[in-house]
């Protein structure tokens, strides 16, 4: 597949409380970017990222997964996330890899509170926000108090800089499409179609008036803070559109303006424009503030799971510019186990261009590793790459001493990247082998879960021994 540059990735986790519809969403999309033949159920398992069996059975999401899609010259890199409170860190943790986050709201229920809290996570790590109000083919679509009460109660949560980038254009037979209030140009979908909507220029007169409205508040907002802006909206009453595109995107990477969206995923409508938006508006890889890291530390001890990272002290802390410039290096985010690749080790490059079989340093173990077979991952299944740039996500099978958490690159060029914090695990159980060859088995599964999932802790209680 082709080689990105920073410039043309956008590495976006899709958040929200269970049932919003992120993994149908990310289906969606990758069908309407054409990397996918139909269009993926969660229900039947042929949804990209719901891959694993317990989750399909149950039909929820319970760990972080990776896709992307290729789209006009960009590559958008998707973290679907679980959306229930007992899994809400791994939501948290697809946070480091990405430059913007997706909220993904219901259509009928609203902001629900896996939301907030996540929403809180964003802000203390300067993730760009975007909101979607996901389903709005629902009948009960923006619940008793209609749209107006929903754009209301996200004014009030998260601030009046939560504003409509679109309109939704609905009536009592459905949802047909949106407005898009940049351009304002109308969208047109058909439910159950390939994602594609027909533009037309002629906007709904049901909609008209809110969304001249909504366009002008859209403008002033953007303008505001920005002098240039200001005078040429108070010369013109408006803002030119390429102005506004440009400003736009600032505004949101500069977390100024939180956009909110309309689509259906289920339904497969307004994929294609938010895709656009994605690639117009979502920061860029490259675009990424300079990466806080540290000096690692002289002795690294403890294994996977264990909580320790190291023993000794800092010696400095410094930025990592995200730039194929500065010397490699890539941070580990997650750790999975494939009954048939074996240990699959997902990593942020996070300067840099990392190639396939180069042999890297592992800065946190003090040990070396071989990247045979670099991949990108499209859920469960590597697609092999030659090289990846600085900002990109990828993936390589079977690192020996490599872990959630470690930071890898360049001999000589040091660092370490740190994970957010996550709090402590607030349940404990008692297990109990049947036979001792169930106790020989034991420990290595244990093992596993533990690299998988950073809550997982490990002890052995001498009162019950």
């Amino acid at each position: 597949m082709k080689t990105y540059q920073g410039s043309e990735i956008r590495n976006v986790a899709v958040v929200g409380h269970a049932h919003s519809g992120k993994t149908t969403l990310i289906a969606a999309l990758l069908h309407a970017a054409k990397m996918t033949a139909t269009q993926g159920r969660v229900e039947d398992g042929s949804a990209v990222t719901a891959y694993d069996e317990e989750e399909v059975a149950r039909g929820i999401t319970m760990q972080n997964a990776v896709a992307f899609a290729e789209w006009q010259g960009v590559k958008i890199n998707l973290i679907d996330t679980p959306g229930f409170h007992m899994f809400s860190h791994e939501a948290k943790a697809s946070m480091t890899p990405a430059d913007a986050a997706v909220f993904v709201v219901n259509a009928q229920n609203g902001v629900e509170a896996v939301t907030e809290r996540l929403w809180r996570h964003a802000e203390e790590m300067g993730i760009p926000r975007i909101v979607l109000v996901n389903q709005m083919d629902h009948p009960k679509a923006g619940g008793g108090g209609g749209l107006s009460a929903l754009t209301e109660d996200l004014h009030e949560r998260w601030g009046r800089n939560c504003v409509p980038v679109q309109l939704p254009i609905s009536d009592a037979n459905g949802f047909h499409g949106v407005v898009d209030l940049v351009t304002m140009e109308a969208f047109y979908y058909t439910p159950g179609g390939d994602g594609h909507g027909k533009v037309t220029g002629e906007i709904p007169a049901s909609v008209a008036g809110p969304a001249k409205e909504a366009h002008e508040a859209l403008v002033e907002l953007v303008a505001e803070g920005k002098d240039e802006l200001m005078e040429e909206f108070f010369e013109k009453g408006t803002i030119p559109e390429e102005h506004l595109i440009a400003a736009l995107h600032e505004a949101i990477r500069e977390d100024r303006i939180f956009p909110v969206l309309f689509s259906s995923g289920l339904a497969n409508m307004a994929m294609d424009h938010l895709l656009d938006f994605l690639k117009v508006y979502a920061p860029a890889a490259s675009e990424r503030a300079p990466i806080a890291v540290h000096a690692p530390v002289m002795e690294a001890v403890g294994g996977a799971g264990d909580g320790v990272d190291g023993g000794g002290a800092e010696t400095s802390r410094t930025f990592r510019n995200v730039s194929d410039a500065e010397p490699a290096a890539l941070m580990v985010f997650k750790t999975m186990t494939d009954p048939f690749a074996g240990r699959i080790t997902f990593f942020k490059v996070i300067s840099g261009v990392v190639k396939n079989d180069v042999t890297v340093e592992n800065y946190t173990r003090r040990s070396q590793e071989r990247l045979a077979h670099l991949s990108v991952m499209q859920g469960h299944k590597a697609v092999e790459v030659a090289e990846l740039h600085a900002g990109d996500i990828g993936a390589v099978a079977k690192l020996k001493d490599t872990y959630t958490g470690d930071t890898l690159g360049q001999k000589g060029a040091e660092i370490q990247v740190d994970l957010p914090r996550f709090p402590d695990p607030a349940m404990t159980y008692a297990i109990e082998p049947k036979t001792r060859a169930d106790e020989d088995k034991l420990a290595p599964a244990i093992h596993k879960l533990m690299e998988e999932d950073l809550l997982i802790r490990f002890f052995r209680d001498p009162m019950t021994n």
